[in-house]
């Protein structure tokens, strides 16, 4: 049976600072109906209190949003509160949680520092199956799974129905078409999200600066990546997250920072007219009953 889930999500790395509710109000006034909530120390909700999840999400959906996700900086099954993060998303009913970034061993191989990702992934694929939930990797700057290979080498042998990936053009510097479809090519049926961004790299006297700008003139070619997707059918959402909060610098000039919402709302108009409003399908994560993860 086919699973319905929403198309966009605002990220609550978008808004670091913000509150659960506030973070609601902000997806309201995008008109975006699915919100992903950080689940750190400052971030939307606390680490420790993660049981208690099922409070934030009713808020939430009292207010007319839903939680389709938390992210997380845990990469093993054994980091603090790990289980209750997991169980706290059951019993909540969040289909989704997204994992952090698996750095290389210090002094270590490649190859360890691998096997040791892949072990802490699989136990944390274990911690899904066990609370109904799916997960997803993030491509991020200096981890192991920056690079599509290196990510597909760590996803290797997770069921996609259990285990995706989040790609994140916009945070990884340029990337040519080739590059993208390479991307695509290598992890497959993995790729299930795309972080959106408007990160832009700007050339300074102190060196390369993380700008904000609309995605059509950030480092990445967002029409042309977005077009890819859809001429290659794939069913994927989009979580619009950072950096679209204050600090940042726009033409060296801190007064003339744009608000967060118009970013979001200028990136949000382009990434529907390529996506679509239609609510993502999965079909169930249920594997057959011989699974074990390898």
């Amino acid at each position: 049976m086919a699973l319905k889930f929403a198309r966009y999500l605002l990220s609550g790395t978008a808004f670091p600072t913000h509150s659960a509710s506030d973070l609601v109000a902000e997806a309201r006034a995008l008109n975006i109906d699915a919100v992903d909530l950080l689940v750190a120390t400052d971030g939307q909700v606390d680490p420790g209190q993660a049981i208690d999840l099922i409070e934030v999400t009713v808020d939430c959906a009292d207010a007319g949003v839903q939680v389709a996700m938390v992210t997380t900086e845990l990469t093993s099954p054994f980091d603090d509160h790990a289980e209750d993060i997991h169980r706290g998303c059951e019993e909540a009913r969040v289909p989704y949680i997204r994992y952090g970034a698996w750095a290389r061993l210090e002094g270590e191989a490649y190859l360890d520092s691998l096997q040791a990702a892949r072990a802490g992934l699989r136990g944390l694929e274990t911690l899904c199956r066990r609370h109904n939930l799916r997960a997803l990797v993030r491509q991020l700057p200096g981890s192991l799974q920056e690079q599509s290979g290196h990510a597909a080498a760590l996803l290797h042998g997770r069921l996609p129905g259990y285990v995706g990936m989040c790609l994140a053009p916009g945070e990884l510097g340029p990337i040519a078409p080739e590059a993208w479809r390479l991307d695509l090519d290598a992890l497959d049926d993995h790729v299930q999200a795309l972080s959106i961004t408007n990160s832009a790299l700007m050339s300074g006297p102190d060196g390369w600066s993380c700008t904000p700008a609309t995605l059509t003139d950030g480092v990445a070619d967002w029409p042309q990546l977005l077009d890819e997707i859809t001429q290659r059918d794939l069913d994927v959402f989009a979580i619009l997250e950072s950096p679209y909060h204050a600090g940042a610098v726009w033409s060296h000039d801190p007064e003339a920072l744009p608000a967060p919402r118009d970013l979001l709302r200028d990136d949000l108009r382009l990434v529907r007219r390529r996506l679509g409003s239609k609510p993502v399908r999965r079909q169930s994560n249920k594997p057959r009953r011989w699974y074990r993860p390898l």
